[in-house]
């Protein structure tokens, strides 16, 4: 038989494991947000890079594919786009390993003997 100190230990460790659990729900569905977020990011800009470089005045497309001939034309504003979109790529992906790498320093911290 369980003393009542005995019983409500068990209870509050528990209580702390759903938490636990819940947060790491949360956190999974955040870091999937945001690789959606950095997937979209660079799909969407990828592909409405043709269209951005038909709206350059002196930026013309002259390939299908259109980022080559955006660069090449000498447009001031196009370099701007390509630094801003490489930027923006960077941020991203940056935010993402910093989120990784600090959900896995929480991994081994709460799982010390398990080892990779």
């Amino acid at each position: 038989m369980r003393t009542n100190e005995e019983r409500a230990g068990l209870i509050r460790r528990r209580a702390a494991e759903i938490k636990r659990e819940r947060q790491k729900k949360k956190q999974r569905a955040l870091d999937m947000l945001c690789i959606a977020a950095c997937l979209l990011l660079v799909v969407g800009l990828g592909s409405l890079m043709p269209g951005l470089a038909a709206g350059i005045p002196g930026g013309e497309v002259h390939h299908a594919s259109g980022a080559a001939s955006l660069v090449g034309s000498h447009a001031a504003l196009g370099y701007i786009l390509m630094g801003l979109m490489a930027f923006l790529l960077g941020a991203c992906v940056t935010v993402l390993l910093y989120r990784l790498h600090r959900r896995n320093e929480k991994k081994q911290r709460e799982n010390p003997d398990d080892e990779l």
